[in-house]
């Protein structure tokens, strides 16, 4: 059977919502022939699917979450999600759960790659600046996808290890290649990142949701971090902050979360990116939110929380990802790229691995005091500070400043590997265990959509629990 590149992406709306270009709404795959100049490009770059790219699934993976109304067995796709099942959705016609949003932003990033070169007008200066933004972006895709298909990395296994196709390819009809190793994956983003980074911005002030040096740095910063290559992820992490925007939104200063300024432009962005479903809201876990300090402005600005008894009442509190309260003047979306706070954190769990914990502790002393009223405030500071104890507060720190914004399911695969992640239950209405996620559970590799899996047989899928 000949498999063609449509079967990877399986669907793709080409309703492109562009700054000034609407002759690219709801066109077919040929209407891509429309894409002639620099500027349509350019245009392309700005399409909203590109800034909604990233699969809110990803949070219904995590540990936490909660879907207090549960009953098994799971109905829909987001109980089968929530519940780890080998197969998100069993219907071969549907679209493949988070796989498909990902290899879609692909084949745009694609589509300018393939064709920069031959547009007419603008320079070629432009021309490259557009191909390196187009470099970084399809990096920035395949980086999610070697973290959701393929093992996490192990330096030992990584070059046998099975993760995607990499597709170069915007010709719907060129054949689909065989799953490439982790190795080869991460190979590609890494050389994609540093082919980029000379052609690059060096601002992206004006749009973070464009690509410049600070993002790509964010985006090898989180790679490397991914890898477990601690030294090389602060490394960049070092190089983001040194090449664009240092600055770390202080909660203090606001009144609410409405006041947060709009991603577009939002300083402490490195390199902005939505989830396909912007503005939601989900059910924290309990313990999760119990976690919390009460006095974390966090808090007060996502979650909306009306009475002390909320803390112990499962499903009383809601996080909301667009700020608490909603204001029609200003809704605020939560980045998913990486950001200034990233950054420091990812020094911080690096400093702390080399156990540098001097440095881990400034940094997150760093980011906890702008998250705080300073009469509020205590520093984390113990007077004889261990290892262990210290990564514990960093790994937490992670979890309250991305907690719905798709990273904690990446936390939790990389503290699985190295046997640090305990198990983790879902639970029905009634309380009762519904599944089960152990540390070394195949569960935490997810598997090749069974709609993919039908054009694709002779691919070795991944492994479930027996």
């Amino acid at each position: 059977m000949k498999k063609h590149i449509h079967y990877i992406v399986f669907t793709i709306s080409f309703g492109l919502l562009l700054t000034s270009c609407d002759d690219y709404l709801d066109v077919e795959p040929k209407g891509v022939q429309l894409l002639q100049t620099v500027e349509d490009y350019d245009q392309w770059l700005n399409s909203t699917d590109l800034q909604t790219s990233l699969p809110n699934e990803l949070n219904t993976l995590a540990d936490n979450m909660d879907m207090a109304d549960y009953t098994n067995p799971p109905s829909y796709d987001a109980e089968r999600i929530y519940t780890w099942q080998s197969q998100f959705s069993e219907d071969p016609q549907a679209t493949p759960v988070i796989w498909s949003d990902l290899y879609q932003n692909i084949y745009y990033f694609n589509t300018v790659l393939n064709g920069i070169d031959a547009a007419s007008g603008g320079t070629d200066q432009e021309r490259n600046s557009l191909r390196a933004e187009a470099l970084l972006g399809r990096a920035f895709e395949y980086l999610y996808l070697v973290n959701l298909y393929g093992k996490v990395y192990d330096v030992s296994t990584a070059a046998q290890d099975l993760a995607v196709p990499f597709v170069t390819s915007n010709d719907l009809q060129d054949e689909v290649p065989e799953r490439s190793s982790v190795q080869e994956i991460y190979d590609h983003i890494i050389g994609d990142i540093e082919e980029a980074l000379s052609d690059l911005p060096a601002d992206n002030s004006e749009n973070r949701f464009r690509g410049s040096v600070a993002a790509a740095y964010g985006v090898l910063a989180r790679t490397y971090f991914f890898m477990k290559d601690y030294e090389r992820a602060a490394e960049n992490a070092t190089l983001a902050l040194n090449s664009g925007t240092n600055s770390l939104v202080d909660f203090s200063l606001m009144s609410g979360g409405s006041e947060m300024p709009h991603l577009r432009n939002r300083e402490s962005a490195l390199y902005a990116r939505l989830n396909t479903t912007p503005y939601f809201t989900i059910v924290p876990d309990i313990t999760f939110i119990q976690s919390f300090d009460r006095q974390d402005l966090r808090l007060q600005y996502y979650y909306s929380i009306w009475d002390e008894s909320d803390f112990e009442s499962r499903g009383a509190i809601t996080y909301w990802a667009y700020a608490y309260p909603p204001s029609t003047q200003n809704l605020v979306e939560f980045n998913w790229g990486p950001t200034v706070a990233e950054m420091h954190l990812i020094l911080a769990e690096a400093a702390t691995r080399s156990n540098d914990l001097t440095t881990a502790l400034e940094e997150l002393d760093l980011l906890r005091s702008k998250r705080f009223m300073p009469e509020d405030y205590t520093k984390y500071d113990p007077e004889s500070p261990v290892q262990e104890e210290v990564l514990q507060k960093i790994l937490e720190e992670r979890n309250f400043e991305f907690s719905f914004s798709g990273m904690r399911w990446f936390d939790m695969r990389r503290l699985a590997s190295e046997g640090l992640m305990p198990t983790v239950y879902r639970y029905d209405v009634a309380g009762n265990i519904a599944a089960t996620l152990e540390s070394d559970s195949n569960k935490y590799t997810l598997q090749i959509p069974l709609q993919v899996m039908y054009f694709n047989p002779d691919w070795p899928q991944n492994p479930t629990d027996q």
